[in-house]
């Protein structure tokens, strides 16, 4: 391999460990014992598991319908819903616009041709008067994107990271209502729990509604606690909050859960692998007691891993980071930031307060709340020995400025911060806030 290359890669390496070690906390406060044991009465559950249905149903009422009730969902639906859903996915990207966007396909400037063939693929000319609902379950970490596209589009051509096409992520076994196919017949649009996009056709096991309710509404279930999961060791990625359907109530003799895995088999038939894993630390059947020290716990479990855009790269965003962490807990968030604001039982809006204001507001603030900001979501841990109020959330980068220089640093992992690095602007992030939340 070439000296150079490897010289270039360890330069690489360096600097992005400096930019992180220059935000992150990296001593004992950087551990979930340090704020768990500092809070007791935080162990106290505080949302009983038998309300857990209740609260989720208020907050699906708060989301604007980024909260899907699938178990209602219609089983026809109409030219004009289907429009104003592909539409409203088209727009999180500004791709509903004529105009050809300033973006990077496979390293060159994305074309007229490239741009205007993947918004007709979305068939928006030629929609059916009428669809009717078809069902079908993930089988594997699948994609769900803006447009009927695989390849990425970036905002330069050296980037891999942020691809403007990537919506979210959702787990193998999540049940998802598919609206039409994409004209090449490779996508399919859907709505899933909490986002609607395109999936590749081949991520999906399609079945009957009676079986796709199972899934929709399980009666017995283990969820993923780890950070992530493979199932059975090797297959299907879960991270944090995926559900995983148990076969039998009760542990084994030997130990294990017996579950279900949805697959299909060499035809492309929908069929459920049964297997037995661990009852090891990875699950818990059920959900997790609903408390303050459980979601600073669970939040602990991602610490150091990376930062991805939509779920790229096996990681998570800054929002599905706390949509997986309030998951293991039986909440159900929104999948974007502005919209688990929207969400909170409790908020205290920040806005046009002063320094000193905020962080009265903070210091009386719980555990586990969620601190907002435009574009970013974090998990307010409390206030350490000095007073500073810390938080841990993913991170994409902060600024820096010295000698009239002004300087972006990636650092793309979950991490413990204080609230004082700065956005381009030269604004401390805690001069952001716009409102602390919590349920």
């Amino acid at each position: 391999m070439n000296k150079k290359f490897l010289a270039l890669v360890a330069l690489i390496m360096l600097i992005s460990a400096s930019a992180q070690a220059a935000v992150s906390i990296q001593d004992n406060r950087a551990t979930a014992d340090y704020w768990t044991g500092r809070n007791k009465p935080g162990e106290a559950v505080f949302v009983a598991t038998a309300d857990l249905d209740m609260l989720n149903l208020q907050i699906r009422q708060k989301s604007a319908n980024t909260i899907v009730d699938l178990k209602n969902y219609p089983e026809k639906v109409y030219t004009q819903w289907m429009t104003n859903k592909i539409t409203a996915t088209m727009k999180l990207g500004g791709f509903d616009k004529p105009e050809l966007p300033k973006l990077f396909k496979g390293g060159v400037a994305l074309t007229e041709f490239s741009y205007n063939q993947a918004q007709k693929n979305c068939g928006l000319e030629v929609l059916p008067a009428v669809c009717v609902v078809r069902y079908a379950l993930t089988v594997d970490r699948t994609n769900i994107r803006l447009l009927p596209e695989d390849a990425g589009w970036f905002e330069s051509e050296t980037d891999t990271h942020y691809d403007q096409l990537q919506a979210t992520v959702i787990d193998p076994g999540e049940p998802v209502a598919v609206l039409i196919d994409s004209q090449d017949k490779e996508f399919v649009f859907v709505e899933s729990r909490t986002y609607a996009g395109w999936v590749k056709n081949s991520a999906l096991a399609f079945t009957d509604k009676v079986t796709w309710l199972k899934y929709v509404a399980p009666q017995n279930y283990l969820t993923v606690i780890a950070s992530r999961k493979t199932i059975p060791q090797g297959k299907a990625f879960y991270q944090m909050g995926g559900r995983v359907l148990l076969r039998a109530a009760d542990l084994q003799k030997d130990g294990s859960w017996a579950v279900n895995i949805p697959t299909v088999d060499a035809n492309g038939i929908f069929m459920e692998q049964g297997l037995n894993i661990p009852n090891d630390k990875a699950v818990v059947k059920g959900v997790l007691a609903c408390s303050e020290n459980n979601l600073i716990r669970q939040a602990f479990r991602f610490l150091g891993e990376g930062y991805g855009w939509g779920g790229m790269e096996n990681n998570v965003d800054c929002s599905s980071f706390v949509q997986d962490v309030y998951r293991s807990v039986g909440i159900e968030l929104p999948r974007d930031a502005d919209k688990q604001e929207k969400v909170m039982a409790r908020s205290v809006s920040l806005k046009n307060m002063t320094r000193d204001q905020r962080l009265e507001i903070l210091k009386k603030s719980k555990a586990g709340s969620l601190i907002f900001l435009p574009g970013h979501v974090m998990i307010y841990l409390g206030n350490d020995d000095n007073g500073e109020p810390l938080a841990i959330h993913a991170l994409s980068s902060y600024y820096t400025f010295e000698d009239g220089k002004t300087v972006k640093h990636y650092v793309r992992k979950i991490l413990v911060s204080d609230l004082h690095f700065q956005n381009k602007d030269k604004v401390e992030i805690i001069d952001r806030i716009t409102s602390i939340g919590n349920f």
